[in-house]
C-alpha cells in the first residue's frame, strides 16, 4: 500500500518548495477578505466592461485591438499545437514574431483556457482583472511583512492599486498594467541585499522575480533593473568588498531570470526592433507635476485639474502619486527611528526619487515643452538612451511606475504610526477605515471609456470562403486596419500580410507596403500575383485622402485592370478577386 510522504519526510532539496508551497496556502486562507477587497476595486475600476465583458474593451480602440488578439492567438496556439510567439498565418508570406510586440505573455498563457471558452476579448479583460488584484495584493504583501501592520499594508496596496497612472494603461496597455510582478521583484531583491544574503533558495527566488517581470513586460523589465541597481547600491555601498565578491551572484541571478524571460522578445531583436532617436523620445519626458496633479478621469475634480493644466499625453504622462499617499509617507519617515526600518525607507526614498528623475527623459519639460529647444541640459535618461536595449525604449515617463510604487509602500508606515499613536482601541478601526475612505475618494478612478470589439462583417464573410489562401486589406499606412485585421484572423484564419508594432514593422510586411502604396499600378499587382493574394479587400471608409486617395478618384482606375474581378462588398468594405 502506498504511503504519502508528509512535507517533513520530503528530500532537503524539496524542502524550501514544499514549504513555500505549505505558506503560500496559509497565506491565501489568512487573505481571504484582503483579496476579496481588491476583488471589488478593481470591478470598480473596470466597472464600463462589466456589461459585456465579452465584446467590451476599455478605452477607445486603439492598442488594446492587437492585445486582445495576442490573448486570442496564445490560446488558440495551445489548442493548436503552435507555437504562442509565431502566427503562421499573418505577415504573409513569412511567419508573425509576436515578442516583436511587448506582451505580458505568461498572463494571456494563464487565462488560455477562459479565453477558449468565452472569447479573446473575455480572456483580455480577465487578464486585466487580474493584474489590477494582484498589484494591490503584492503590494500588500510586502508592506505586511516589513511593517507587520495589516490595516496599512491594505492602504498600500489599495494606493498601488488604483494610481491613475495603472488605471490609464488599463485602457489599452496589457504590458504596463501587469505590475503584480515589480513589488515581487524589489521584495525578492531586498531579500537579498538588506541582508547580503546570496543563500541559493532566495537567489532562486530573485531570477523568478526577474523572469516573472520579463514574462510581463520589456519595459517593466527594462525600468526595474535600471532602478534595482539604484536599489541594491543603496543597501550595498559601501560595503565594496560584498559587492565585489558576492554581488557577481545576485547579478548572476538577475541575468538568467531576464534572459529565460526575454526570450521571445530576444528571438526578433535582429529583425525590426530598431533604436529610436532623440526625436522619438525627447516628447516622451514627464513634467514634475506629472507626479502631482491627479487624473483627468477623476470624477469630482479631474475635468477642473484638466481644464487649468490641460494634458494632451495623458496616457502617457499621468503619473499622480497620490497627495493623500504622499503625506501619509512622510509621517511615516517621520515616524520609523529603528535603524533597520528608517534605512529601509531611506533607500526607498532613492529609488522612488532616481525613478522619477528617470521619469523626466532626456531633458527637462514644462507643460509639454522644453526648457530649452536647441540647447537643453540633457538629463540621465539621455546618456542612458545611447545603451545597446535601452535605445529601443520610446518613453521614459513610463519610470514614474516605480515612483509611485514606493511612496505606496512607505505610505504604510505612515499608516502604522499613526493608528499605533492612538491610545483607544475601538478608535483604531474608525480611524483605518477614515484613512482608507480619503484615499479612495483621492483615487476614484472615474469611468473610463469603453468600446464594443468584435468580429466585423468582413471577417464573417471570409470565414465562410473555404480553403486556405491569402487575402490582402488596403490601403496600407492605416494602424487600425491592420489591428482590426488581426484581431479578424482569430475567426476566419486566413493568412494576410500584418504586423503587430507599427514601429517595428517585419521585413515582409515592408515589402508588401512598398509595393500596396502605388495600389492599383501594374507593377503592385504583378507583385500580388506572384504572392498569390486572392482577394484585395478595399476599405472604402480609409480612401479618404489621407495617406491614401478619396474612393471616387480609385474607383474608376480599378476598371482599367481586366485582372481585378468585383466579387462583393460587405459593410464597406469591396472585395476583388485577383486572377492567377
Amino acid at each position: 500500500m502506498a504511503t504519502q510522504t508528509s512535507p517533513s519526510a520530503a528530500s532537503p532539496a524539496h524542502r524550501p518548495i514544499v514549504a513555500a508551497a505549505a505558506t503560500v496556502v496559509s497565506v491565501l486562507k489568512r487573505d481571504i477578505l484582503v483579496l476579496a477587497w481588491y476583488l471589488l476595486l478593481a470591478l470598480w475600476a473596470v466597472s464600463p466592461m462589466l456589461s459585456d465583458p465579452r465584446q467590451k474593451v476599455l478605452g477607445e480602440l486603439t492598442d488594446n485591438v492587437h492585445y486582445v488578439y495576442v490573448a486570442g492567438w496564445s490560446a488558440q496556439a495551445l489548442f493548436l499545437g503552435k507555437s504562442p510567439f509565431i502566427d503562421p498565418r499573418l505577415n504573409y508570406p513569412d511567419d508573425l514574431a509576436l515578442g516583436s510586440n511587448d506582451s505580458p505573455y505568461l498572463s494571456f498563457l494563464l487565462v488560455a483556457p477562459v479565453t477558449l471558452v468565452f472569447g479573446p476579448v473575455a480572456g483580455y479583460n480577465l487578464m486585466i482583472v487580474l493584474s489590477h488584484v494582484l498589484s494591490g495584493y503584492c503590494t500588500y504583501l510586502w508592506a505586511r511583512r516589513v511593517t507587520g501592520h495589516q490595516v496599512a499594508a491594505v492602504f498600500a496596496g489599495t494606493a498601488f492599486m488604483l494610481t491613475p497612472f495603472r488605471i490609464f494603461r488599463s485602457l489599452g496597455h496589457a504590458n504596463l498594467v501587469s505590475t503584480q510582478m515589480m513589488p515581487l521583484f524589489f521584495w525578492a531583491l531586498d531579500n537579498c541585499v538588506s541582508k547580503k544574503d546570496t543563500s541559493e533558495f532566495k537567489l532562486w527566488m530573485l531570477g523568478l522575480a526577474v523572469f516573472l517581470v520579463a514574462s510581463s513586460s520589456q519595459y517593466l523589465l527594462i525600468i526595474c533593473l535600471v532602478t534595482g541597481a539604484l536599489y541594491a547600491l543603496g543597501f550595498l555601498l559601501p560595503d565594496l568588498r560584498f559587492i565585489l565578491t558576492k554581488g557577481w551572484r545576485i547579478v548572476a541571478s538577475v541575468i538568467f531570470g531576464a534572459m529565460i524571460g526575454s526570450l521571445p522578445a530576444i528571438s526578433v531583436l535582429s529583425s525590426g526592433l530598431d533604436p529610436f532617436n532623440i526625436g522619438a523620445t525627447r516628447l516622451w519626458s514627464a513634467d514634475p507635476l506629472n507626479f502631482l496633479l491627479p487624473s483627468s478621469l477623476h470624477p469630482i475634480w479631474g475635468a477642473w485639474v484638466n481644464s487649468m493644466r490641460p494634458e494632451p499625453y495623458a496616457t502617457e504622462k499621468t503619473l499622480y502619486v497620490s497627495l493623500v499617499a504622499l503625506v501619509v509617507a512622510g509621517l511615516g519617515l517621520a515616524a520609523v527611528w529603528r535603524r533597520s526600518e528608517r534605512k529601509r525607507l531611506l533607500v526607498w526614498a532613492l529609488t522612488a526619487l532616481g525613478a522619477a528623475i528617470f521619469a523626466l527623459g532626456t531633458d527637462l519639460w514644462l507643460n509639454n515643452q522644453p526648457l530649452s529647444r536647441s540647447d537643453p541640459f540633457w538629463l540621465p535618461v539621455y546618456y542612458l538612451a545611447k545603451l545597446p536595449l535601452l535605445n529601443i525604449m520610446r518613453v521614459w515617463s513610463r519610470f514614474g511606475i516605480v515612483t509611485i510604487l514606493f511612496v505606496a509602500l512607505a505610505s504604510s508606515f505612515g499608516v502604522r504610526a499613526v493608528l499605533q499613536s492612538i491610545r483607544q482601541t475601538w478608535l483604531k478601526p474608525v480611524l483605518g477605515a477614515a484613512l482608507l475612505l480619503v484615499l479612495l475618494i483621492d483615487l476614484m478612478p472615474g469611468t473610463p471609456p469603453a468600446s464594443v470589439l468584435q468580429p466585423r462583417p468582413i471577417d464573417r464573410w471570409l470565414a465562410q470562403q473555404t480553403g486556405d489562401f491569402a487575402v490582402a486589406l488596403l490601403p496600407v499606412d492605416k494602424p487600425m486596419l491592420n489591428d482590426l485585421a488581426i484581431f479578424g484572423s482569430l475567426f476566419h484564419g486566413k493568412q494576410m500580410p500584418a504586423y503587430l508594432h507599427n514601429a517595428h514593422q517585419p521585413r515582409a510586411y515592408k515589402d508588401f507596403a512598398a509595393m500596396a502604396l502605388d495600389f492599383p499600378s501594374a507593377d503592385t499587382l504583378q507583385y500580388m500575383r506572384w504572392r498569390k493574394f486572392k482577394y484585395i479587400i478595399l476599405d472604402k471608409a480609409q480612401y479618404n485622402g489621407w495617406r491614401a486617395p478619396v474612393w471616387a478618384e480609385l474607383a474608376p482606375q480599378l476598371a482599367r485592370f481586366p485582372e481585378l474581378t468585383y466579387v462583393t462588398e460587405v459593410d464597406g468594405y469591396v472585395v476583388l478577386a485577383l486572377r492567377p
